[in-house]
């Protein structure tokens, strides 16, 4: 793994500007060693001259697996287990040196050569490491770069999208999650809120995939940089793209639920000015018959006190006439009828022939 001191090196990715001339590799600088064990992907430990040394490839570095305050990074056990198949214990090789023998670690910095083959290079090849220049040892990059850049080509290992953890498939992923938010503005509220809720959190999620991709520019993960600067500028656009689409949709469903609040307040206002106007006349109608009601009850009762006074006034009156005794009737004698059917008349008479019966002359 790469492990990069403050001042002791500088180092470039395979997206940076660094050129290298390739240095020609001479079989001749060569020493032979044999091979004890794989540490990782990137470091062995060799018999040389009979000590046992640990090698630390130069150029190349692979995801980390040994470092105690670290998770294990995407891909570092399939590195390590793919130098392993390369460099079994007890398997001939030869090491070639650069300018700086040593690490600051006191590793020793060579190219593993193993049956003709950089094995620097054939892990870059498989995609499971990226080249690194570490000046003022750059006698491997080239090959190393060319080696990754083929496996860059062919999406293998750490440039893959199809194996999860790695650089192109969180990129990846996190283009899918905004790109699947759906660009449709539902027509009710419950709907809105529930398309508002997805759009976020796919916003949020999306954010933080991203920052953790454009963190890659600073971070100390070696191999994930490296894949990211080389990839920044394919994934970067559509991640800002999807980014921009996401938030125009969650605006759009906002606006819709402000739209959707108000029209619901108006309606609210419309039917409770409604139900009152409702209240307030049946409110009218039941004072209407209530006084109704009551103007037929004091009519009824006026009624009722005037039969009654009149009954009382009819009994006083009845009270009040005096008690009548029969009385048998008086037998009257008649009269007795004057011959004379002039009564008073005193004056001379005048008789009709026969002389019963006369006028006054």
């Amino acid at each position: 793994m790469a492990k990069i001191v403050a001042g002791a090196a500088t180092l470039c990715f395979v997206a940076t500007a660094c050129t290298q001339t390739p240095v020609p590799q001479a079989e001749a600088d060569r020493n032979g060693a044999t091979v004890v064990r794989v540490i990782d992907g990137d470091t062995i430990v060799a018999d040389l001259s009979g000590a046992e040394t640990t090698i630390r490839l130069l150029n190349v570095d692979t995801p980390e697996t040994k470092d105690p305050n670290e998770p294990v990074q995407c891909l570092g056990v399939e590195a390590t287990e793919y130098t392993k198949s390369l460099l079994a214990p007890g398997d001939r090789i030869e090491l070639a040196y650069d300018v700086q023998r040593l690490d600051p670690y006191g590793r020793t910095l060579a190219g593993v050569y193993k049956d003709g083959s950089l094995v620097n290079a054939d892990i870059a090849a498989a995609g499971l490491g990226v080249a690194v220049l570490f000046q003022p040892n750059e006698r491997f990059y080239p090959e190393v770069l060319a080696a990754e850049q083929q496996a860059q080509g062919a999406s293998e290992g750490l440039y893959s999208a199809s194996i999860g953890c790695t650089v192109p498939a969180r990129a990846t992923a996190a283009i899918a999650g905004l790109e699947a938010v759906k660009d449709t503005v539902p027509g009710n509220a419950e709907a809105v809120g529930s398309a508002l809720a997805v759009v976020g959190a796919a916003i949020v999620a999306g954010k933080a995939k991203s920052a953790a991709l454009r963190g890659l520019d600073s971070a100390g993960d070696v191999a994930d940089a490296a894949v990211w600067s080389a990839r920044k500028a394919t994934y970067a656009p559509k991640l800002s793209a999807a980014m921009e689409r996401a938030n125009a949709i969650e605006k759009k469903l906002a606006n819709k639920q402000t739209a959707l609040a108000r029209a619901k307040k108006e309606a609210d206002a419309k039917e409770k000015a409604i139900a009152k106007a409702a209240a307030e006349a049946k409110a009218k109608a039941k004072a209407e018959a209530t006084r109704k009601a009551n103007a037929a009850a004091a009519r009824q009762a006026a009624a009722k006190r005037e039969a009654e006074a009149s009954r009382k006034a009819a009994e006083r009156r009845s009270q009040s006439v005096p008690k009548q005794t029969y009385r048998a009737p008086v037998q009257r004698s008649k009269p007795r009828v004057s011959s004379n059917p002039y009564p008073g008349y005193t004056g001379p008479r005048c008789y009709a022939p026969g002389g019963k019966t006369w006028k006054p002359c």
